[in-house]
């Protein structure tokens, strides 16, 4: 926030503090895999627990240490030792199983915590060619599906090389209940990827990308679906051929020729490393390159890209736009947020302000000199500074034991809402996610909102077509406005999660889904969803006005996995259906659904 708040936020973090003596605890263990064997090399990591009790016991450098990060790798015996600050609770985890385990330490204190985790998934098998020898230094990837703001995008693991009898293995990092894609491929030869004969009859097929079993397109490959520990062999694969053919354009930028360095990648796997050529444009923005086979392709250079097919024929006129596009950005409220200007004052707030009120000479202050107060903060934070009394009484503040969450609390509370929604566009072709500012590239991007937690987003629309789906389509050099009407007074929504004995299910999984929602894509953008407290409890507490389908289950869920997703939209119809009230509170009963 521009704000005075956060400025003497930061001063009062870094003011001059005592120097206490450094008080350290140990956490130690051994991590063995469920076949008993010690895991080897593996990362054990200890994050601290944010609750008051511990930041009031720790200084200033042990936090900071702790929330840098504590990690430790297991020697040949599966050991593992961290040093972490004490006194204090720490949430520790190993990298193959990420489920936490809790323990608090005290000054001097040695704990001991052992894990046991899954034992590594393999799979493996042999690579050959049309001859049905083997195809060695061929290199062989695994592709997962994961979801990313609501896209689906192929995440690489490998590659591993084969070796002389054309075998390969991949026995580390696999999850189970995963599905993966196996697919191999060999650099096409050198003399075609620029140049081939123009007769179609004089080209002999070429050896291309090929997935297991021996498919040359992603939608028809096998996948593979380990089971905890499984080692799946005989995943073997006959490298396909297929007749390869052209493609020529032109690269250009604002009309004129532009000799950038370009990728041709299949469509289905956009955005990952795995691109079937690399190389560029001639200094006359044009190009010309062969060697691919019949299928989808995105052709991407930087600030632009285009997407062509191949059946029987070369292409020509396959031409790239580096133009940027300038969206523009308007967020309303709508017609119930008169007032969004000023937000309400919290209870910590308006503690705080009272304080404040003290330090200033006024030990009784009213309602409205509280308000005054802080519309008096808002003005200092638009000037970037405040009058000498208020500095005064914030800094005497200081000696307060909790000054830091005070102040954070203000800070956030005391920002106007219109200025805590956040827009960005995240690449479906990268992590990147771009700011609605001067410029951006053409392509395709899921709006990514933040926003406060009492609002919700009502409405959006570029160039006034509605977005159902959250992405955006943007074309070189185009303009359009994206419109975005936010709306307060989200709604709470409690669910106690019960057998059919009445007994509470703790940790159990409650999703809440808008009715509307009935694909597994919709599903990866929407996800409202958290575990059930020891009293089998769980409060989603900024759900948008609507009819909404809750579901429980005891099974966690990987919210980036398509699996598991899928499992959940399977069972959806199990799931009870409410209706939402603006600002409403509302209590359900579930029994959990097992997916």
């Amino acid at each position: 926030m521009r704000c005075l708040v956060a400025f003497l936020l930061l001063t009062g973090i870094l003011a001059t503090q005592e120097p206490k003596p450094k008080a350290e605890a140990t956490i130690s263990g051994v991590v063995k895999d469920t076949n008993g064997a010690a895991v080897l090399e593996i990362s054990v990591s200890a994050s601290l627990n944010y609750d008051p009790g511990t930041l009031k016991m720790l200084d200033r450098e042990a936090i900071r240490v702790a929330a840098s990060g504590i990690n430790s790798a297991t020697d040949e015996s599966g050991r593992y030792s961290l040093k972490v600050p004490a006194p204090a609770t720490y949430s520790v985890r190993t990298e193959r199983d990420p489920a936490p385990k809790n323990v608090h330490v005290d000054v001097d204190q040695e704990v001991t915590l052992d894990f046991v985790v899954p034992a590594n998934s393999v799979i493996s098998g042999r690579v050959v060619d049309q001859n049905d020898e083997p195809a060695v230094d061929a290199f062989v990837w695994l592709l997962k599906s994961a979801y990313e703001r609501g896209a689906l995008k192929q995440i690489v693991i490998g590659p591993k090389v084969t070796l002389e009898d054309g075998s390969y293995s991949f026995d580390t990092g696999l999850e189970a209940n995963r599905r993966y894609y196996v697919l191999v491929d060999r650099d096409p030869p050198p003399d075609i990827v620029r140049a081939a004969a123009a007769d179609l009859a004089e080209r002999a097929p070429i050896e291309v990308p090929t997935y297991y079993p021996s498919t040359t397109r992603l939608d028809s490959a096998t996948g593979v679906i380990l089971q905890p520990g499984e080692t799946r062999q005989q995943v073997d694969i006959k490298i396909a051929t297929a007749p390869f053919y052209c493609v020529e354009g032109k690269i250009q930028l604002s009309g004129k020729p532009a000799a950038a360095d370009f990728a041709v990648v299949e469509t289905s796997l956009a955005g990952t490393r795995l691109a079937r050529m690399r190389t560029d444009a001639g200094a006359d923005g044009t190009y010309h390159v062969c060697g691919l086979s019949p299928g989808s392709y995105q052709l991407s250079a930087p600030g632009g890209l285009t997407e062509f097919s191949i059946s029987n024929s070369d292409l020509q006129h396959v031409n790239v736009s580096l133009d940027v596009a300038y969206p523009r950005l308007q967020i309303d409220w709508d017609s119930e947020a008169a007032d969004q200007e000023f937000p309400v004052l919290n209870a910590q707030a308006l503690a705080s302000l009272r304080k404040l009120s003290g330090f200033m000479g006024q030990d009784s202050p009213s309602d409205g000199e509280l308000k005054k107060l802080a519309m008096q903060l808002q003005q200092a934070a638009a000037a970037k500074r405040g009058d000498a009394d208020l500095e005064d009484a914030v800094m005497r503040m200081q000696a307060e034991p909790d000054f830091g969450s005070q102040m954070g609390n203000l800070t956030i509370t005391l920002t106007p809402p219109s200025e805590r929604v956040r827009v960005c566009l995240a690449s479906a072709a990268s992590n990147f996610c771009f700011p609605i500012q001067d410029s951006v590239p053409s392509g395709e991007y899921s709006v990514d909102i933040q926003a406060p937690g009492d609002s919700s987003v009502k409405e959006m629309t570029y160039n006034g077509l509605k977005l159902t789906d959250s992405i955006l389509r943007i074309p070189p050099a185009g303009s359009g406005t994206l419109h975005v009407v936010m709306a307060p007074g989200n709604s709470t929504l409690t669910a106690a999660v019960a057998d059919t004995d009445g007994i509470a299910v703790p940790n159990a999984t409650v999703i809440a889904v808008p009715d509307w929602v009935t694909t597994v894509a919709a599903l990866s953008r929407v996800p409202s969803h958290g575990k059930a407290d020891q009293n089998g409890n769980y409060t989603f507490r900024s759900l948008r006005p609507g009819k909404y389908r809750v579901l429980a289950t005891p099974q966690s869920v990987r919210w980036d996995a398509p699996e598991d997703l899928e499992k959940v939209l399977l069972v959806m119809f199990q799931a009870k259906g409410v209706e939402l009230e603006s600002k409403a509170t509302l209590q359900v009963t579930l029994a959990p659904v097992p997916i």
